[in-house]
């Protein structure tokens, strides 16, 4: 179908921006999505594979959607990819549509959205908008849900369900568009939607899927195969054969640690495909030079890369854009990158099918590999794409090609049912007012997706959660469920309803709390990522019992918490070293975490102890303030005597330091002193500091 043929529904001038993106002609499955009634109302699920055009599909429906004056919202799972779909959206901007995204406060209702046309935010903070009664919300005429298949995931699937009933109940006239890879029982979510299904295997560059044993590589597709020699090497070898041809590689590894590793061993091999990339791996140190961060640098300078939650998500950014850009050959990375932003190559290897879950080693699922598999093949760069798995000998050779070449991925299954998710979501539909009754209670969660696949009542999970949350004062439960003041805070402070009872039931027991106290506090709660413990750990356990006297809990060392107090002690250390400016560095070679773990555990202890110092607020409990202070520590890792001057925009947590051991201790000390500032900082950083003063002054 010629691009031409869309001008009814989405205009000649929206026909001319797809042709100077490159786009003459739509794929076969976004043509059938056409014909099937795309530019309609129908709801609709679109489960064809990666790179198949099942984004652009989702553009023209809300292109057609804006139009006609309606105002859409793009729901993804991961921070990262709400920011690459906005900046993919902005070529609409030609035609006047404004897009916008929100991925930050949990607790805001970014009234501002409401000026957009396009709206890209996660699924939590989507539900977060419904939470505090966002006006623009009830505007929201057409919903996509991206990768929808994380209906099968523990943490955000749940959200997803929620969110749809929620829109649902607020529009009945609402269009919902799902997106996803292929999946078994697509057709039973589109059930669930009373959507369209669209469905597909074709594939933009053909994949071969196989397996590479002994120097040989075997690769299978649609009843096709070829056997070809690599020679012996595994990854070394397999990765040299698809570079001396032009192409890129991604590598799957099980560990950070191994991906670190393979991506070193890799840059002895990749360092012949590249010129230099010094301007890169300044880039990547520039925000951290630490070992790790310092690893990452050599093997880009050599044409490699390691790609992990443990990098700050500007070095994986930069990763991503390099490899993108093909100045980096190579990207080993953990199986987060797999359901994470778009990221081709011509041959991807599964380095390891394994992975640690538990207590020991389990294979992974099919469908995790084929979401790794799907990223092969390079549309536009490569006429193939290969997906290679390695095995040791003949009887993993065989139970591996059954298993994962020629194996159905496993069906997507709700996990609403948890008891930890009914808890969270009952207490934000009465706090709503989606529900008044438990007989209302039911009658929604019997409109989710886990409803419509198990067909069981959830009366007496929904009875038992309800009691809690009453026996927390979080709901009043008489001839009507209502929530309370405090439950509705609760509510819209996002977090689970037990760690708003684990703070409240501290602060009503304690009038005063030290500085280490508070921080194990923010650590107890489920909400909080815990560190965990290593062999070299023991002093975390004498330290734990040097404070503690000062702890609102301390378990006896034979209980079973013992170990999980542990953890929470040192995730509680660890963020006091931070608040306390130790170096970055040193840090995460105590802790064993890399900076980007450190950065997540910072920014969820900021979200945490502001819903704490909310919460003192809201009980008037003479700890707000230290709260409040400990609040802007947490988020800046500093000193309470550099508060000031980290608020200013340019000003670290070190620069913000090295002013105030020059005497320079304020704003107001900052402006006389100018002269001496590029001295201290650098005279370009000096400059923007001050006019970023200057400017809100002025304001």
């Amino acid at each position: 179908m010629n691009v031409s043929e869309l001008e009814p529904y989405i205009s000649r001038f929206g026909v001319d921006v797809l042709r100077e993106r490159g786009i003459s002609e739509l794929f076969p499955p976004q043509k059938e999505a056409v014909e099937s009634g795309l530019f309609s109302r129908k709801n609709f699920v679109i489960a064809i594979p990666t790179a198949s055009g099942k984004t652009l599909l989702a553009e023209l429906a809300m292109l057609r959607e804006i139009m006609e004056g309606g105002k859409c919202l793009y729901i993804v799972p991961l921070r990262a990819l709400a920011v690459e779909k906005y900046d993919e959206f902005l070529k609409w901007e030609k035609l006047g549509i404004k897009t916008s995204y929100s991925i930050g406060d949990f607790e805001s209702k970014d009234e501002w959205l409401g000026n957009s046309d396009i709206i890209v935010t996660t699924s939590e903070k989507a539900d977060s908008f419904l939470r505090n009664g966002a006006g623009w919300i009830k505007k929201i005429t057409c919903i996509i849900l991206d990768e929808i298949h994380l209906l099968d995931s523990g943490k955000r699937g749940p959200v997803l369900e929620i969110i749809v009933g929620k829109f649902r109940r607020i529009n009945p006239h609402l269009r919902f568009i799902a997106l996803s890879a292929t999946i078994p029982n697509a057709d039973e979510i589109a059930g669930w939607l009373n959507a369209e299904l669209c469905r597909s295997e074709w594939r933009p560059v053909k994949l071969y899927e196989g397996i590479y044993s002994k120097g040989v590589l075997e690769l299978y597709s649609n009843g096709d195969s070829e056997v070809k020699e690599i020679g012996r090497g595994d990854v070394s070898a397999l990765t040299a054969d698809c570079l001396k041809d032009g192409g890129q590689v991604l590598i799957f590894d099980s560990t950070r640690r191994n991906a670190e590793s393979t991506a070193k061993k890799i840059s002895t091999i990749t360092m012949r495909f590249v010129d230099s990339n010094e301007d890169i791996a300044r880039m990547v140190l520039e925000e951290n030079e630490g070992e790790m961060s310092q690893n990452l640098a050599d093997c880009i300078r050599l044409g490699s890369a390691f790609h992990h939650a443990g990098l700050l998500n500007s070095q994986r950014k930069i990763v991503e854009d390099a490899f993108r850009e093909g100045r980096i050959k190579v990207v080993v990375a953990t199986p987060t990158l797999a359901a994470g932003v778009n990221l081709p190559a011509r041959r991807v290897i599964v380095k390891s099918y394994h992975r640690f879950e538990g207590y020991g080693s389990a294979p992974i699922k099919i469908m995790e590999y084929k979401q790794m598999a799907g990223r092969a093949g390079r549309p536009g760069l490569d006429t193939r794409g290969e997906a290679v798995l390695i095995v040791r000998n003949e009887h993993e050779r065989e139970a591996v090609i059954e298993r994962y070449v020629r194996g159905v991925p496993e069906n997507i299954e709700s996990k609403l049912g948890a008891e930890t998710h009914l808890r969270f979501h009952t207490l934000s539909l009465i706090s709503e007012g989606f529900a008044r009754s438990i007989q209302e209670l039911v009658d929604f969660f019997s409109e989710t997706f886990f409803f419509y696949q198990n067909r069981i009542s959830p009366i007496f999970e929904i009875e038992r959660v309800v009691t809690q949350l009453s026996n927390w004062d979080f709901v009043e439960w008489d001839d009507v469920l209502a929530p309370t003041s405090t439950g509705s805070l609760i509510s819209k402070l996002y977090i689970d309803p037990l760690t708003g009872f684990i703070f409240i039931n501290s602060l009503n027991r304690y009038d005063s709390l030290s500085e280490i106290a508070i921080l194990h506090l923010i650590c107890r709660t489920p909400d909080m990522e815990k560190l965990y413990m290593r062999k070299r750990d023991d002093w975390v356990e004498e330290s734990a019992f040097s404070v503690r006297n000062e702890l609102t809990y301390y378990p006896s060392d034979y209980s079973i918490e013992y170990d999980w107090f542990l953890r929470e002690m040192k995730t509680a250390f660890c963020l006091q070293e931070w608040i306390n400016e130790e170096d970055e560095d040193s840090i995460c070679e105590k802790f064993g975490i890399s900076p980007g773990d450190l950065r997540r555990i910072v920014e969820t202890a900021e979200w945490l102890s502001y819903s704490l110092r909310r919460i003192a607020n809201h009980l008037n409990h003479p700890l707000q303030s230290l709260i409040m202070g400990l609040e802007s520590r947490v988020k800046y890792g500093v000193k309470e005597e550099l508060v000031g001057l980290v608020e200013i925009k340019g000003i670290g947590r070190v620069r913000a330091r090295k002013l105030y051991s020059a005497g320079i201790k304020s704003v107001d000390m900052l402006l006389k002193n100018r002269d001496k500032l590029p001295a201290l900082i650098g005279k370009k950083i000096a400059e923007k500091i001050i006019a970023e003063v200057e400017g809100k002054r002025q304001d």
